[in-house]
């Protein structure tokens, strides 16, 4: 067992003064501890990985760190994170390398569960393109794992890291001394045994990757390492398909080929896994998701139509967000295609997708558009079904052309612990709501939640004036990860106010109408009065009382309206504050603040596992 001294921190700050400045701790592992630091002579993040003081001042353990960091610092690829310096200054033994901004996939299993078939695929085979070029300059890995690989943020992009115990396969003095290294999980049976091995121990490791990824088990998990060391040697691992069965026959023979024990029954060399892993996503119902994928012409105009109102809305949050006041009125963003002359037949999904970025609709749009309209085609309709005339009125009515209410709070937290406490806190009473369904991937991926809000049953309702003043029938929660800070995420709750925008004209109009036949009435009584006295015409107040009821609650119906979007806020900030209060309560205490419990009907509050 690796023993880190408590002064590792201050040691290596104070050695590395001028070099690198060191901002937080990453991770630690048996041989090290990785550091976010920035190097200050060229002014850019990198991951410095540390030699422990008590492996340091052991000669060969200090010269063999250095020297794998430098035989890994011969590779350069794209799914590679590179070596940019090895050294030691006195006792301390230090390299460093390219700072990847995202999370491992070992982190992204323990936050999402099993990843879909799509994502594994695209991992294995990048990760599999940059062990075939290791290994072409007779490098090995000799610890692939999922928490050496890396999914960096945004791009989506593999990067395989940690080549710490990597061996040259002609270096037979490095391979001689006697320990068996790697993760007792993922480590193939001649490495194991102790048996020489070579690229076909890392695919055996990848293959290892991919069946945990995919059936969310491994192929053996005796709880003794030295029993999970002889299962790799002597026991047939299952087959992926026999734990996973709706993983797609033809890429569970690729994962059950790389498990072999015999490494010249495996899969070779990585381009060939890397080809294999592309021919069988490609075999996987190719015929019936192309037929599957092609949309008749109205629906890919409510596509077009959706991914603009979902870009209009996110540009009107970024405003928000950025300036803090909402001063001169905004037009909602117009998107060129859905005003376009459509087309008189079926599109295929990527072509209207296609067309909708070119027109200046984000991708991320018109992903979510795409989700609403394979999950519930009705919803996708009844979001477009405010006609033009309706919004002119509604904008005249209430002298405003906003649609939507979101609030915007950034959470001193991880977005896993985030995640976790919007799901026990939104979903318990007096809260309450339900999870209808996630739109555009998992929340954690930049995924949406949709929550059905509950009727009303007693007094501590919380959603008033969301449900019966703008009567909106969901909120949308949705996550972003900070990248300068990985303890931290802004959270945002948002309605979309035009599914009950209808409603809401229908009644301010029934509204004046009653008011000013209200006032009609009065001022005819008034007129009649009148004429019983003196003669005359009673039409005259009976219209000046129609004009001012009916003008008096237009003249006021801005105000109302406004007020109304107050109040959904206000509701919306209340429930953000009280996922906050559960956050604080748990990492205060250990446990969740008490609660009425979910409502009857509503998901347990593990419902995240099932994502």
């Amino acid at each position: 067992m690796t023993h880190f001294a408590t002064d590792d921190l201050e040691r290596v700050r104070t050695t590395l003064a001028g070099q690198y400045r060191l901002e937080r701790e990453l991770g630690r592992g048996g041989m090290g501890i990785v550091y976010l630091a920035r190097d200050e002579r060229l002014d850019r993040p990198v991951a410095l990985k540390v030699l422990p003081a008590a492996l340091a001042r052991d000669e060969a353990t200090r010269t063999r760190f250095l020297r794998e960091a430098r035989l890994a610092a011969q590779l350069s690829h794209p799914h590679i994170v590179p070596i940019y310096q090895a050294d030691e200054i006195g006792d301390l033994a230090f390299f460093t390398m390219g700072f990847v901004d995202g999370e491992t996939v070992g982190a992204r299993l323990r936050d999402r569960g099993r990843l879909p078939v799509e994502e594994t695929v695209r991992m294995l085979r990048e990760v599999a393109w940059a062990l075939a070029y290791a290994h072409a300059r007779g490098i090995v890995h000799r610890d692939v794992k999922p928490e050496n690989i890396l999914i960096e943020r945004g791009s989506g992009r593999a990067v395989v890291t940690d080549f710490g115990i990597a061996r040259s396969a002609v270096d037979t003095a490095l391979t001689a001394d006697g320990h068996v290294l790697g993760t007792v999980h993922f480590m193939s049976p001649e490495q194991c045994s102790g048996a020489p091995v070579d690229g076909r121990s890392d695919l055996y490791a990848l293959g290892v990757t991919g069946f945990f990824a995919l059936s969310g088990r491994l192929p053996f998990d005796e709880e003794a390492p030295q029993a999970v060391i002889v299962a790799h040697v002597t026991r047939t691992p299952p087959s992926l398909r026999s734990v996973a069965p709706d993983v797609p026959a033809a890429l569970a023979d690729v994962i059950d080929r790389c498990l072999q024990k015999d490494p010249a029954a495996r899969i070779p060399t990585g381009e060939a896994l890397a080809d294999a892993l592309t021919k069988a996503l490609e075999a996987h119902d190719a015929a019936p998701r192309a037929a599957a994928r092609v949309l008749p012409t109205e629906q890919a105009h409510a596509v077009w139509q959706r991914a603009a109102q979902l870009q209009a809305e996110a540009a009107t949050r970024v405003e928000t967000l950025v300036r803090r006041d909402v001063g001169a009125e905004r037009t909602p963003l117009q998107a060129g295609a859905a005003n376009d002359p459509l087309p008189t037949s079926g599109l295929r999904v990527q072509d209207v997708a296609a067309a909708a970025v070119e027109a200046g609709i984000s991708q991320q749009y018109v992903a979510l558009a795409l989700a609403e309209l394979e999950r519930a085609p009705e919803a996708l309709q009844r979001a477009n079904e405010v006609s033009p005339r309706k919004q002119r009125l509604a904008t005249r009515l209430f002298g405003t052309v906003e649609r939507n209410v979101s609030v915007t709070r950034t959470f001193r937290a991880p977005p896993r612990e985030a995640l976790a406490a919007i799901g026990r806190t939104l979903q318990a009473h007096p809260f309450s709501l339900s999870l209808r369904d996630t739109l555009g991937g998992h929340p954690l991926d930049g995924g949406v939640l949709v929550f059905t809000l509950p009727a009303m049953t007693d007094a501590t309702y919380k959603w008033t004036g969301t449900r019966y003043g703008a009567f909106a029938p969901e909120v949308r929660v949705s996550l972003r990860p900070l990248s300068q800070d990985p303890n931290a995420c802004d959270v945002t709750m948002q309605v979309d106010l035009s599914a009950g925008l209808g409603t809401v004209v229908g009644s301010y109009v029934a509204f004046v109408g009653f008011l000013g036949a209200l006032g009609g009435g009065a001022g005819l009584l008034v007129g009649l009065t009148a004429m019983s006295l003196s003669g005359g015409l009673a039409a005259v107040p009976a219209l000046g009382g129609a004009l001012l009821g009916g003008g008096g609650m237009l003249a006021i119906s801005p105000r109302s309206y406004r007020s109304g979007l107050r109040t959904v806020r206000t509701e919306l900030e209340a429930a953000l504050a009280a996922v906050e209060t559960s956050m604080r309560v748990q990492g205060i205490f250990g446990e969740a603040p008490p609660s009425g419990g979910p409502r009857p009907g509503n998901a347990s509050f593990d419902w995240i596992n099932g994502l």
